[in-house]
């Protein structure tokens, strides 16, 4: 559900934590005995002594669960340096890779762990690995705002023009989210190194009307690209929507600037300016003719990027000029699903003004109340349950925003979905009711209050995992 969330936002922009490399891949060794889930459990949990013992007792050390994942990169995702380095010296593989690609280097520095990244690039780790999709753990920093790892992987020799499948650079991801120490790190580091940032989009930048127009009369290309941007295709009118420099913007479009410049990742610079929330900014580009229905390559509209970043003056400016209000992005995704992930009360509520359907549907069909529910947005499902959303609603794997919260361990959000009545006997394809998930996940508090309302121990799962549901009567004994 939360990859669902996050491949698809080009506020967020986040990516699956699990990518695949496309340098020497090493896949894992997949193995379910109980030694192998026991060593497992003890790397994720830093739980040295147990996993020593594994060790010493002959347990493969690359052994991986059913994603892939083995001990090197579970210890790498929690940040337990001394469980890597043990590891490493007992002979695990560097550069094994998860089902989907990733490296322990591309978890860590998902997962902003500095330690462990530093650790990992001592050891050799490869700093500009891609996945299939083209991620690089410098990449996946910057899009999750991690100064510190960014600035170590980039003094590491990181190369931040390598490019997603999708023409994004971590300069583009940084943008889109709006991490500004990360761009400001990244452009700058761009002008030091051997790539160097064109002095038009510096100008740009600082707001600098004065350096823009006599580079103008030497270059009159407003739309003059840097070799930091090349894959981006980021232009100076880009970067001052993304500062709110209005000096420089008009000065840039007076010359000819294309409003609608649209590089390969597809983002606008009403894209941008509409996630900044700038309501001059966002104006003057409508008003020199910007796409108010640009779609991004994931196919979000500037309407899907202000609703994200709660921008309600912009969605009313959007939406007045005719942006379509049921946009969907690649994976379903419509602008109320952004403002519900965003726990934007206001946008929803404008959305829903504009006749924004409550209910409306994924590629998976989750609903703006699962999203709620998934976040652990209490006040953002009130309002959407004051509003009339539909507390049962199953997404394509079944699950109903109580299963969803029950398995977050957002117990506000569950009680509030049952008050709104909230079915306890609902099930997923599985035939998983919510008492069988929060059980799974170890949520006690919640168990109990699912038995104190009324919910069966006894309803059985149609597919039972070994082991996994057998504490069900435990709990309810308390």
């Amino acid at each position: 559900f939360q990859t669902i969330l996050q491949k698809h936002s080009l506020c967020i922009c986040v990516v699956s934590c699990e990518a695949s490399l496309s340098v020497c891949p090493r896949l894992p060794r997949i193995c379910q005995t109980d030694a192998a889930t026991s060593f497992l459990r003890a790397a994720r949990s830093g739980n040295l002594d147990k996993a020593l013992d594994h060790i010493k007792n002959g347990i493969d050390i690359n052994t991986a669960n059913q994603n892939g994942l083995n001990g090197l990169h579970l210890a790498s995702k929690e940040g337990h340096v001394k469980m890597v380095l043990e590891l490493l010296h007992n002979g695990i593989v560097l550069e094994s890779i998860t089902k989907k690609g990733n490296t322990a280097l591309h978890i860590a520095a998902l997962a902003g762990q500095e330690q462990v990244v530093t650790e990992l690039v001592n050891y050799g780790a490869n700093v500009n690995a891609q996945s299939q999709k083209g991620f690089t753990p410098l990449y996946m920093a910057a899009q999750e705002n991690h100064l510190e790892v960014v600035k170590f992987l980039l003094e590491n020799g990181a190369n931040q023009s390598i490019p997603t499948e999708d023409g994004f650079t971590p300069l583009a991801v940084a943008l889109q989210q709006g991490h500004e120490n990360v761009v400001s790190l990244l452009i700058n580091y761009g002008t030091k190194g051997k790539v160097r940032l064109p002095a038009l989009h510096i100008a740009a930048r600082n707001d600098d009307t004065r350096t823009a127009a006599v580079l103008l009369q030497n270059d009159p290309n407003p739309d003059v690209l840097s070799k930091v941007s090349v894959h981006t295709g980021f232009t100076p009118l880009h970067i001052a929507a993304h500062y709110e420099n209005l000096n420089v913007a008009q000065l840039l479009l007076n010359r000819g600037a294309n409003v609608n410049f649209t590089p390969k990742n597809g983002i606008t610079p009403l894209h941008i300016a509409s996630r900044r929330g700038n309501v001059i900014m966002v104006r003057l580009l409508l008003d020199r003719g910007a796409t108010i229905e640009a779609k991004t390559k994931d196919e979000l509209t500037p309407l899907h990027c202000a609703a994200r970043n709660g921008h309600v003056r912009i969605i009313e400016i959007l939406l007045d000029q005719g942006a379509p209000i049921q946009a969907k992005t690649k994976n379903g995704l419509s602008p109320i699903h952004m403002a519900a992930q965003g726990d934007h009360m206001d946008c929803v509520r404008q959305l829903l003004q504009y006749n924004a359907d409550i209910d409306d549907i994924t590629l998976d069909h989750l609903t703006p109340l699962h999203v709620a529910a998934h976040c652990g947005h209490h006040r953002m499902a009130k309002v959407l349950l004051d509003k009339g959303a539909k507390p049962n609603t199953r997404a394509l794997n079944g699950f109903t925003p109580l299963h969803i919260a029950c398995k977050k361990n957002h117990m506000r959000v569950m009680d509030l979905l049952l008050k709104h009545g909230a079915s306890l006997e609902a099930v997923t394809e599985s035939g998983l009711t919510p008492l069988h998930v929060s059980s799974f996940m170890g949520h006690l508090n919640i168990v109990k209050i699912l038995l104190q309302k009324g919910a069966s121990p006894h309803h059985r799962p149609h597919t039972l995992v070994p082991g996994r549901l057998s504490w069900l009567p435990t709990a309810h004994q308390g």
